[in-house]
């Protein structure tokens, strides 16, 4: 007696196999780009405060003042000494900046007014804040606790 092979799919196994391709990627999808939007808001903020720390270093060995400030738009920053530009960083899409705040620290002692920098993503209901105290220091925080591993208490 002879065995006859099959080989391939039927119309109804490939239909049933796409479904549920479909039903995973719909489910898969939303996380994903929720992630990716953390991810960015992360980013920007990590960026910002290492530029602050940054500019309170270069302003100690150069002995001159040294400038971090936002844009009108809230899209961008730029690190300045005098007159020279020292970095421009625009933001990636769907974050922003709290736009016109700045931050000046002396050459002296590296101290600065204390400012206050909020970071909003536009897909996620979630901010950070990046704080700078009059003694330099900065400290990156989550105002309304969305997001683990920072502090809460801003």
């Amino acid at each position: 007696m002879r065995r006859r092979l099959r080989h391939g799919l039927t119309l109804t196994e490939a239909m049933v196999a796409m479904a549920i391709a479909v039903i995973l990627l719909g489910v898969a999808v939303p996380s994903f780009s929720s992630s990716i939007a953390r991810a960015r808001l992360e980013g920007v903020v990590n960026e910002l405060s290492i530029d602050l720390q940054h500019a309170r270093s270069v302003s100690i060995r150069r002995r001159a003042t040294v400038m971090l400030a936002t844009a009108t738009d809230g899209r961008s920053y730029t690190l300045t000494r005098g007159t020279e530009t020292l970095k421009t960083v625009s933001l990636p899409s769907g974050v922003a900046l709290t736009s016109n705040v700045s931050v000046e620290f002396d050459p002296l002692r590296g101290t600065a007014q204390a400012a206050v920098f909020d970071a909003t993503s536009v897909t996620l209901a979630a901010s950070l804040r990046v704080n700078t105290t009059a003694m330099g220091r900065i400290q990156v925080c989550s105002p309304n606790r969305a997001f683990g591993g920072y502090y809460a208490a801003c």
